[in-house]
């Protein structure tokens, strides 16, 4: 498993370069920026190494970008400034694996089993105990309602794009053709640019633009990292590793990143998470694992 592990490291640093960021740019525009480089570093990973844009599953690798990488980032960039990295993460990775395994059981007419029903539960209690506001804040927010939303959607991205890519992989093989895990991620992140563009421009309209230059002398370091360790390097590890295992191996993996953020959380944004945020996650990850092994 050693792609989903190296995805897993790589998606910890970018939740938190991606959290600096937004605080830089803001969200529709770090999200659009990096996604422009993204691509433009995969186009020249990708050169020579595969189809381009071809071959039998391009649809279902382009749906992917679109679910994943589009809708799924959104919900990630909207949610970061409202939650931190921390929480997102924790949001996004581990509510992804029941959502995920939850819709290949529906593709395939699958129920699921008691074992599977307790684990997905665990997870649910987990996310629920590590998102309790700390003490003197309130339920009734509108910044922490709506950061809860957008992780929620960030979550349905993340597990949506990833079955659709473990079923484009599966129509590859049943091709006769293997998809090059670099080749995807390019397919991927430009259908995924194409929502970026639209959220971009709707943002534009709606307030005043940032002053680019003085934004990229403060942030552009870490919209350099965000672009590499998420979208590219990362994105590719992590198709790399749905190349070869289930989602519902894969993404148990992945969703260790909450825990690996919080030390650079703590770090970097000076978040330190309470007794009862830690316990939380612990308890999240413990049931993505346990419905990795039953599943």
């Amino acid at each position: 498993m050693i792609p989903s592990l190296l995805a897993m490291a790589l998606f910890a640093a970018s939740s938190v370069s991606a959290r600096r960021s937004v605080g830089v740019f803001g969200s529709a525009t770090a999200n659009f920026l990096r996604q422009i480089l993204a691509v433009m570093l995969l186009v020249g990973l990708v050169a020579g190494l595969g189809s381009g844009f071809s071959g039998p599953a391009l649809a279902w690798f382009l749906g992917s970008g679109i679910v994943g990488y589009g809708l799924g980032d959104a919900g990630v960039f909207l949610a970061l400034p409202r939650l931190g990295s921390r929480l997102t993460s924790l949001m996004t990775q581990c509510l992804a694996a029941p959502i995920g395994a939850l819709l290949e059981w529906g593709w395939r007419g699958q129920a699921p089993g008691g074992m599977q029903l307790a684990a997905g539960a665990t997870i649910l209690t987990g996310v629920a105990l590590a998102l309790v506001p700390r003490h003197g804040t309130s339920w009734a927010g509108p910044e922490w309602r709506s950061g809860i939303v957008f992780g929620l959607l960030a979550a349905l991205g993340q597990s949506g794009g990833a079955v659709l890519s473990r079923h484009g992989f599966e129509m590859a093989r049943l091709a006769g053709q293997e998809a090059h895990p670099m080749t995807v991620s390019l397919q991927r992140a430009a259908a995924g640019l194409l929502f970026g563009v639209l959220w971009f421009a709707w943002d534009r309209m709606r307030s005043a633009p940032i002053p680019l230059r003085p934004a990229l002398s403060e942030g552009g370091g870490w919209l350099v990292a965000n672009a590499l360790a998420g979208p590219t390097l990362g994105v590719v590890c992590y198709q790399w590793a749905l190349a070869r295992h289930p989602v519902s191996e894969v993404l148990p993996v992945v969703a260790m990143v909450p825990l690996a953020v919080i030390p650079l959380a703590w770090w970097l944004e000076g978040e330190r998470p309470t007794r009862l945020s830690l316990l939380g996650g612990a308890i999240a990850v413990a049931g993505v694992v346990a419905l990795s092994r039953h599943s």
